[in-house]
């Protein structure tokens, strides 16, 4: 089975949240994706990876976009955030940025971080690399990987046993313990080559 996942925090958005944004939200979007074209020198192109991650013993397929490669050819992520002068802010970064930046790599395997630092009109002001490790250290009084590992491990060991084979599924998580697992009918967003590995995987 496939499963593609979402949580409340995601920026994958349908046509309706796409009308609710505010011209603020756009703009940070914007900004953020010019910042990683800039960057990249990718334009508009995409580019993606498949690759297997272990979960707290589930063996797992894991498709994800990839912003680039440094000159060492690493890939690298990108990200882009408003200049940081409070330390509350700072709290918050590490918080949620650096948090969510770092599970999005720790699960596909991507060691380098690049997050560029705005002001409010979108001028670049500052660049500051991490790597994996450094970010975990730095967040360490604020958060611990393992136990969201854990935690995705409970979340898969409800959703697996429900799945079939052949079939691909949407789970999302809505935060608290609401967990929803629903039976995709057209998923068109779920690639055809993603789809046909997992199912020559399972062959």
């Amino acid at each position: 089975a496939v499963v593609s996942t979402q949580s409340t925090g995601d920026t994958l958005d349908t046509v309706d949240h796409e009308k609710e944004k505010t011209t603020s939200q756009r703009r940070n979007i914007y900004h953020g994706q010019r910042f990683e074209e800039v960057t990249m020198d990718v334009g508009e192109n995409e580019a993606y990876i498949v690759t297997t991650c272990n979960i707290a013993g589930y063996r797992c397929l894991v498709r994800a976009e990839v912003d680039g490669c440094n000159e060492e050819g690493e890939l690298v992520e990108v990200k882009a955030h408003f200049v940081i002068k409070y330390p509350k802010q700072l709290e918050n970064f590490r918080r949620g940025k650096l948090f969510n930046t770092f599970m999005q790599c720790y699960l596909v395997g991507i060691q380098n971080v690049l997050i560029g630092l705005r002001d409010k009109n979108g001028i670049l002001r500052s660049l500051q690399n991490y790597t994996l490790p450094q970010i975990e250290d730095e967040c360490k009084q604020y958060w611990n990987k393992d136990f969201y590992i854990l935690f995705l491990n409970s979340v898969l060991s409800w959703a697996l046993p429900q799945v079939a084979e052949g079939k691909v599924y949407h789970l999302e998580y809505l935060g608290g313990d609401e967990i929803t697992l629903t039976e995709v009918p057209d998923p068109d967003h779920i690639p055809k080559f993603f789809k046909d590995h997992v199912l020559s995987c399972n062959s």
